[in-house]
């Protein structure tokens, strides 16, 4: 069985004329296609190359609404290869399509507020050879909040009540400064 990135010469003739030969050969598997090469003395059967993918960088950690960093495609030397890409999580995370093709790039915003990893699922295809899916994965952090303190009024040389910050987005740190360094 022949199979994509094989070469097969299936005729040698000794008198040929015209140039279009018939060639009666068992169907290819699934995913694979062919090129007829046909001279005087033979007819050789191409079978296209299996392409493969490459993604860099594999993985990342962005904040939401950050762009990421472009997701660069490649991959084995095949002509003509196209890189299909999804992805998963597209209610939680927004921002970039659910599909597309070639690099990917783009800006995500995470809706929750807690981490979420997207993954991007890319699928190399040459003619009718598909190689095999690999994955990027890009961690979104959510944007940290804070939730509105109440003001109070109190007489000099006196203890303010204790002030405390919170958020939805657990483990965020508060940092915080006095503009009135009179007091």
């Amino acid at each position: 069985v022949p199979t994509c990135g094989e070469s097969y010469t299936i005729m040698t003739a000794t008198t040929v004329t015209g140039t279009f030969a018939t060639i009666n050969y068992p169907a290819l598997p699934a995913g694979m296609s062919w090129n007829i090469q046909y001279n005087p003395t033979s007819v050789v059967l191409s079978i296209s190359g299996t392409p493969t993918a490459t993604a860099t960088p594999a993985s990342q950690t962005t904040c939401s609404g950050t762009a990421i960093t472009t997701i660069v495609l490649s991959g084995s030397p095949v002509a003509g290869t196209v890189y299909n890409w999804t992805r998963d999580n597209t209610v939680a995370v927004t921002g970039i399509a659910a599909s597309g093709s070639g690099d990917i790039s783009g800006t995500l915003t995470n809706t929750t507020a807690a981490p979420v990893t997207v993954t991007f699922t890319i699928t190399p295809v040459s003619g009718t050879c598909t190689g095999a899916a690999i994955t990027a994965t890009v961690i979104v952090n959510p944007t940290p909040t804070v939730n509105a303190v109440a003001s109070e009024t109190v007489c000099n040389n006196s203890a303010t009540t204790a002030v405390t910050f919170s958020g939805a987005v657990a483990g965020t740190v508060f940092n915080w400064t006095n503009t009135n360094t009179a007091i």
